[in-house]
């Protein structure tokens, strides 16, 4: 059925099949019905013909043996003319005889009812063509036919009729021979008497098998009545001994009526024959085989016109089909292919089709990854209708601006994948830096204006790869080290390679170092305006043997891109609240612990069922607890994390937004999110003393912060100068190197019992 789905004319091709097979049958049986038709008709004209000529001749002996009695004398003589009114009564009143006469049992005519002297007439058992049928009419009780004749004197073909007169003893004392008129008043014999110009009746004489009348050739009666028919009446019985297994005697006997079919004369007849025991007739039924092929020939052509006319029919449906599915099913490869919302050819497109670019004798080429900085920002920050303007501007830029010859591809959401014949490094960073210039151009959609960066990285083939997945590779690694500037391309080099190869390690060791427990925690005091340590920040950090100290900032993008953030999620979680926990114990004090939850973990559908499950198996108080999470997080998708925040909150948790400033949307969503906490990223305070706008930004923050009932943080405090300003601005809470770096468990303990009274309530 597969195959049939695939392909319609495979279908049309096996209808054909079956409708010839179809055909082929409905003609067989066909051919089968009109046998059947013309032996029917034969057999039912066979049995009328033969039931009549019996009565015909039954009637006909009566009349003989009546004329019999009247001729005769009782002493056996011949009556004279002058005598015979009931004779001449008898034969007006039977107008098919004439010609009736008395003969002696030697063959002498004694009477004769014309006026031919007697003397003239020849003896019957001289004649050569007379004689057989004397003998055998004075020898039999029945009515004897003689050979078919032509008596000049009425123009007309005779049957001659014998029959004998015995006396009481038995002895035959004469025979009354008369002429029985083919075309009499009877009208049995007739031209009309067969089924049509195809079909002949003919009655044969069993003794000697000379024709007696035949229903066509009338004008060559001559030669038909002088013929004997022994040939074929040889095959005929033959014919008819195979196919029912009688003998010839049986035959005769049964007076039933037999199919038979002959090959004579060459030609192929079918017909029925059947014997008449008492006259010693056969009555048989011809139809050339030719007719029948004749009447098969025009059915079947018929049924042919018919046959092509449908499937010539069927063809223009299935053609109209075909052409609708070959539509249908290139809208669904061009679906497949292509972008529906930009129309660019996707990543099925290029799969398909990169062999027309990679094979063993393909010029070399290049790729371009192109990718917009910022955009999804964008898009999720003010929906996804209004990204998708900007992907439709977008792609109407990024096509303006790229030659003819290079196939552009929608790699996925803002990415741009372009084959490009060009291998000039020149020439691809102008080209790049057009497609650069015009895509970093202000975008207005909605009455909204803003600028999105481009980041293009470039490989080339064969040289960085010989297959779609090496190139693409080579091509994102140069992209990434692009974003690193901004607006920039960058080509594929193999130092990039070991960097990649390098982080494929990094990952490969951080999934052990997972199981081997090489990473810990340390732990930054966060201070209030007073400078009394009220909670810790927990930080996590790698030592590995292969790789050394491994910074986060590296091994946790590794983490989030391979998949692995949810186990160091769990990990950090898990282990800052039992260090922290076990430190509030010893120290008999209320120390807050702040910790970072990434976009991954936290998407995790079981996020909420793990926090609780840690914060059951440390005991600790949910309001000691402080989640930081990054504005990413919100872009993803709001209708998700909203609710799962508020959870969080009735839990007793509380939720910080960290690096707040540094995002698209954090303004706009402060109304709706249950935020306990601002933080003031690094960025802004590094530059805090030093930049005036970033002081008004800084102050604008905490405003914000304080408008909202949240509490305000600064992090990356490292002068005194710093958070004097901010203590000034009105900041509530401080972390950073100017009262602490990040600390192990041990040294934090000696930290706070050394330096700084903690907050206990």
């Amino acid at each position: 059925m597969s195959l049939l789905r695939k392909n319609i004319w495979t279908l049309f091709g096996m209808l054909i099949l079956g409708g010839f097979g179809f055909l082929l049958l409905v003609s067989y049986l066909k051919w089968q019905s009109l046998n059947d038709d013309y032996r029917k008709q034969q057999h039912n004209l066979v049995e009328l013909v033969s039931s009549a000529s019996y009565s015909l001749f039954v009637h006909q002996e009566m009349v003989l043996d009546i004329l019999g009695r009247e001729l005769i004398r009782p002493d056996g003589s011949a009556i004279n003319r002058a005598d015979d009114q009931a004779f001449k009564k008898i034969l007006h009143l039977n107008p098919d005889l004439v010609g009736v006469g008395l003969l002696t049992p030697q063959g002498e005519i004694t009477y004769i009812s014309t006026d031919t002297p007697l003397h003239l007439l020849p003896n019957m058992l001289e004649q050569e063509t007379t004689r057989d049928s004397f003998i055998h009419a004075v020898n039999s009780d029945k009515m004897v036919l003689g050979r078919t004749y032509f008596m000049s004197g009425l123009n007309e073909w005779l049957i001659p009729v014998r029959k004998a007169i015995r006396d009481e003893t038995g002895e035959v004392i004469a025979v009354v021979a008369a002429g029985f008129r083919i075309k009499g008043s009877s009208r049995f014999f007739s031209d009309k008497l067969h089924l049509g110009e195809y079909n002949q009746v003919s009655l044969i004489r069993g003794f000697d098998r000379y024709i007696q009348f035949r229903s066509t050739d009338q004008d060559d009666f001559q030669r038909l009545y002088s013929l004997s028919v022994e040939p074929i009446y040889k095959k005929v019985l033959q014919q008819l001994e195979q196919n029912y297994g009688l003998t010839p005697e049986q035959i005769k006997a049964s007076e039933q009526a037999y199919d038979f079919e002959v090959f004579y004369n060459d030609k192929v007849s079918q017909g029925v024959a059947k014997y008449d025991s008492r006259y010693e007739l056969w009555v048989l039924s011809e139809i050339e085989q030719s007719q029948v092929v004749a009447d098969f020939t025009k059915v079947v052509l018929i049924y042919l016109v018919l046959f092509i006319s449908s499937q010539f029919v069927l063809y223009l449906l299935f053609r109209i089909i075909a052409n609708a599915e070959k539509k249908r099913r290139q809208a669904l490869i061009y679906q497949a292919t292509h972008d529906e919302l930009t129309g660019l050819p996707n990543r099925g497109y290029l799969q398909q089709n990169i062999d027309q670019w990679i094979r063993p004798d393909a010029p070399a080429f290049s790729v371009l990854y192109i990718d917009m900085d910022h955009f999804k920002s964008v898009n999720d920050s003010l929906g996804h209708g209004f990204g998708d303007h900007v992907l439709k501007e977008l792609t109407r830029r990024l096509t303006a601006v790229t030659p003819d010859d290079v196939v552009l591809v929608r790699q996925g959401g803002d990415e741009f994948i372009a084959l490009n014949p060009c291998i000039n490094d020149a020439h691809l960073q102008e080209q790049s830096q057009m497609i650069i210039d015009s895509l970093s151009r202000p975008y207005e959609v909605n009455g909204i204006s803003f600028t999105l960066g481009v980041s293009i990285g470039i490989a080339q083939y064969p040289e960085h790869g010989d297959n779609l997945d090496q190139l693409l590779r080579a091509a994102d690694i140069a992209m990434y080290e692009a974003k690193k500037y901004r607006n920039s391309v960058c080509f594929f080099a193999c130092t990039m390679q070991d960097d990649y190869l390098h982080k494929v390690v990094m990952e490969q060791e951080l999934r052990q170092g997972l199981e081997s427990n090489e990473l810990h925690m340390v732990y930054q005091p966060q201070v209030t305006q007073d400078g009394q340590v009220f909670g810790v920040e927990a930080l996590v950090r790698w030592n590995n043997k292969r790789l050394g100290f491994v910074p986060p900032d590296e091994f946790i993008s590794v983490a989030e891109n391979a998949g692995l953030m949810p186990a160091l999620g769990e990990f950090i979680t898990l282990t800052a609240l039992r260090e922290i926990k076990a430190l509030q114990q010893k120290l008999d004090c209320k120390l807050d612990l702040s910790i970072n939850i990434s976009l991954r973990q936290f998407m995790q559908p079981n996020f909420l069922t793990q926090l609780q499950d840690c914060l059951a198996e440390t005991d600790m108080s949910p309001d000691r607890i402080t989640l930081e999470i990054t504005e990413s997080l919100f872009i993803e998708d709001l209708g998700y994390i909203l609710p799962l925040l508020s959870q969080v909150h009735e839990m007793g948790c509380h939720i910080s937004m960290d690096d707040f400033g540094t995002g698209f949307s954090s303004l706009s969503m402060l109304r709706t999110l249950p935020m306990d906490e601002l933080k003031i990223d690094k960025s802004f305070v590094d530059t805090l003393c030093a930049n005036e706008a970033d002081q008004k930004l800084v102050q604008n923050i905490i405003a914000i912060g304080k408008n909202y009932g949240m509490t305000v943080l600064a992090e990356g405090v490292e002068t005194e100068h710093q958070a004097e300003m901010l203590r000034r601005f009105g900041c509530d809470r401080f972390q950073g190197y100017l009262f602490s770096r990040p600390l192990p468990l041990d040294e934090l303990e000696v930290f706070i019992f050394n330096h700084f009274e903690p907050v206990t309530d």
